[in-house]
């Protein structure tokens, strides 16, 4: 979406509002998003710069970090953004507010999403989901890399 900020210098204080919604075009991996990004706000002009605020919104479908079960979450971002009037001269300048959503929406995405707080995760040496109940396998192997420091413990 593109507006036109240019003729917003002719009156300080005078704003543009926004609403518009796109689907990303890079992909976050693992990340399948469920409805498209809708990004709300509004572009201020302030004298010597400009103010862009808003809100994304979107909902996504994530693995989750432990057990890979997939998890759907509603994701949301509140961004404040400042440009320079230098940056944009003259009373036709424009700004693609769809590049920077989608620019800023990349960090709406969970690094490390869960299925529930208590995850269990899965178990090291079958895979099965611990959330589901135990296994019958024994993890009291040490790494031998750190083994030497088995000899510190009393």
């Amino acid at each position: 979406m593109i507006i036109e900020i240019g003729r917003l210098k002719s009156d300080p204080g005078s704003y543009e509002n926004f609403d518009f919604m796109f689907s990303p075009s890079g992909s976050v991996e693992d990340c399948v998003l469920l409805s498209p990004v809708h990004v709300t706000g509004a572009v201020t002009y302030g004298g010597n710069m400009y103010l862009l605020s808003g809100r994304l919104t979107s909902k996504a479908a994530l693995p989750c970090s432990r057990c890979l079960a997939t998890v759907e979450e509603e994701l949301s971002l509140d961004f404040e953004e400042e440009f320079d009037e230098l940056e944009f001269p003259g009373d036709d300048a424009v700004i693609d507010l769809a590049d920077i959503a989608s620019q800023l929406w990349v960090t709406t995405v969970p690094m490390q999403p869960l299925c529930r707080d208590d995850c269990q995760g899965l178990c090291p040496v079958c895979g099965k989901d611990l959330n589901e109940g135990v296994c019958d396998c024994h993890v009291d192997s040490v790494d031998p890399r750190l083994e030497a420091l088995r000899s510190l413990l009393p």
